[in-house]
């Protein structure tokens, strides 16, 4: 009888297939994937073409917006040209593995692949919620998450003051400022997520200046485009929610559940003023108050955040590693699961590039 770890050490070309497969299934399992592509319109950029040995960290540029005047008439177009002005954006990617112990012997029946296929599928749903949280607490600004107890690949930074608005907060207030008063009485609206989308459209100082020193760090996020139409995507905490589905009246809040089901948007709840509303448990309490907390809600245009990945597997094209290996006289079976990736929101002069943030208090209903 063949011993049931030789055809997990062994086969190399096994470990490169798995290795692939959970990348590729690992993707759709993480919520709100939706928002992630390789272009620059999308909401989270994904980046994979850091290979093995490149280095720990990816840098682009993200393209700023033209803000010539043009030229009118019979003026001479040659001579007048606008050159492109770029900004580099560089995020560092680190480590991260976990591995599942598959116990002790198995019953004669079960065979090395049934080992890997539960080893492949756990990881797959450990992974899928990991980079979940991860994703979601970067976009929020949540300062405090950590992996394991430790910062991973860099900092997670708080939302700026030109990008964050709190219910019933002036503009321009600190953000531990505006969160330590927000009380149970300061619950969202619409009216403050048209408070949000405003600031998206009009930035508080707005960049316009054809010079390489803009005039301001203000820069008008860009909405996705969905049928011809300008879209925001927002995602708010499910007690966030449901408060303002409490203040919204039943009429109009039918008209916002139809209007999210003739798009077909994938978690998309409602929409509203060109707002694309999801709900998520991830979203972190921020402040205890009372028995409800403070959560912020984040209003997302593109490029709001990039997500890169090196090379952890055994080529370029792999980014994720796949590795059983055994222990105690090859009695035990263990199967490591890693990737080499960080994630990262797109910021320029310290300021949120594609976010915009707004905290208020939520409860759970009781």
């Amino acid at each position: 009888m063949i011993p049931k770890t030789q055809f997990l050490t062994t086969d190399a070309l096994t470990r490169k297939r798995w290795a692939r497969d959970l990348f590729l299934t690992l993707l759709p399992a993480v919520e709100f994937n939706e928002l992630t592509g390789k272009t620059s319109s999308d909401i989270v950029q994904l980046r994979t073409e850091l290979g093995k040995g490149e280095g720990d960290n990816i840098t682009f540029g993200i393209r700023l917006p033209l803000v010539g005047e043009g030229v009118v008439g019979d003026d001479t177009v040659e001579g007048n040209e606008e050159r492109l002005r770029f900004r580099n954006f560089g995020l560092t990617i680190q480590e991260l593995n976990h591995a599942v112990d598959t116990g002790g012997k198995m019953e004669e029946q079960r065979v090395p692949y049934n080992l890997m296929q539960e080893g492949k599928d756990g990881l797959q749903e450990w992974w899928g919620a990991k980079l979940s949280d991860y994703l979601i607490n970067t976009l929020v600004g949540n300062s405090a998450y950590r992996i394991a107890g430790k910062v991973f690949a860099q900092a997670i930074t708080d939302p700026d003051t030109d990008h964050f608005i709190a219910v019933n907060q002036a503009d321009g207030t600190a953000v531990a400022t505006a969160e330590a008063a927000i009380t149970s009485a300061d619950v969202i609206d619409l009216q403050m997520l048209d408070r949000m989308k405003q600031r998206a459209e009009v930035p508080l100082h707005p960049a316009y200046s054809i010079g390489d020193t803009p005039a301001g760090s203000g820069y008008k996020l860009r909405p996705l485009m969905k049928n011809g139409k300008p879209y925001y995507r927002v995602i708010m905490h499910n007690y966030v929610f449901d408060a303002l589905r409490q203040n919204t009246n039943v009429g109009q809040w039918g008209d916002l559940l139809r209007s999210a089901n003739k798009l077909q948007i994938p978690y998309v709840e409602i929409e509203y003023n060109g707002m694309l509303i999801s709900k998520s448990e991830r979203i972190p309490k921020m402040l205890t108050v009372g028995s409800g907390g403070v959560y912020r809600t984040i209003l997302l245009g593109c490029q709001a955040a990039c997500w890169a990945w090196g090379g952890a597997g055994d080529s370029k094209s792999t980014v994720m590693s796949f590795v059983p290996y055994t222990k105690d006289a090859e009695r035990y079976v263990m199967i490591r699961g890693g990737g080499i990736f960080g994630i990262k929101k797109t910021t320029f002069d310290s300021k949120d590039y594609g976010i915009i943030t707004g905290s208020s208090y939520g409860v759970r209903m009781s």
